[in-house]
């Protein structure tokens, strides 16, 4: 587990959101105006500024500004290394992630949500072999993938090459693929960096696979019957 990890509180401020997931070494921009969020990181930051971001389910609207809306187990913990007060009272805060946890239990004694983790510890169940075959193969995934963002591609092609753990890798990549954000969680849930880099790679080459049929439909003699 990484050392940073080990600063997870057993208790912890939930921040619900749809569409977010928190990678443990990545940085998350965040706005807060709810006046019930307001509290929580006025709270954080007098306290040990951990907050945990938890991916909403499908179907939580109906249940949002309730402490009940559907959350994924596995959450991101992260710690607020920077913050500013607005004169309105929102904040603008950098979330920075420090790892993996499950919820045990939640309290319901606050006007947001508060939970009892347990951290989640990482490992890797490789090879030397099957770790560099497996960095070769996401590499032609990456490289020249047309439906990866040019920048993001050049990127993460400097990660693979650095020789960076699978473990850091898996979550630096899978913080940024577009992909839906249930497919993230499920990254964020699995412990084993080489089943979550397998996980990241199928995703990866689906990507290009989808992009590559877009554009061959989209060639002007694609419906040509010559």
């Amino acid at each position: 587990m990484d050392d940073e990890a080990l600063f997870i509180p057993q208790s912890v401020p939930l921040f619900p959101l749809p569409e977010v997931v928190l990678f443990p070494r990545t940085i998350l921009p965040l706005h807060i105006f709810e006046p019930r969020y307001r509290k929580m990181l006025a709270d954080a930051l007098d306290g040990d500024q951990a907050i945990a971001v938890a991916l909403l389910k499908p179907g939580f609207e109906p249940l949002y500004y309730t402490r009940r809306a559907p959350i994924h187990p596995t959450i991101g913990v992260g710690r607020v290394i920077e913050s500013e007060k607005l004169p309105d009272g929102n904040y603008n805060l950098l979330l920075r992630g420090v790892g993996r946890a499950t919820i045990v239990e939640e309290q319901r004694d606050r006007e947001y949500r508060v939970a009892q983790v347990e951290p989640v510890e990482t490992f890797c169940r490789t090879t030397e072999r099957q770790d560099e075959r497996l960095r070769k193969e996401l590499w032609a995934a990456i490289r020249g993938n047309p439906g990866l963002d040019p920048d993001l591609r050049r990127h993460w092609l400097r990660l693979v090459r650095t020789g960076v753990e699978l473990d850091a890798l898996s979550d630096l990549i899978g913080a940024g693929v577009p992909i839906e954000a249930e497919l993230r969680q499920c990254l964020l849930a699995e412990p084993d960096a080489f089943a979550r880099t397998t996980m990241l790679l199928d995703q990866v080459r689906t990507l290009r696979a989808i992009a590559r049929n877009y554009w061959r439909a989209m060639r002007p003699d694609a419906n040509s019957m010559n």
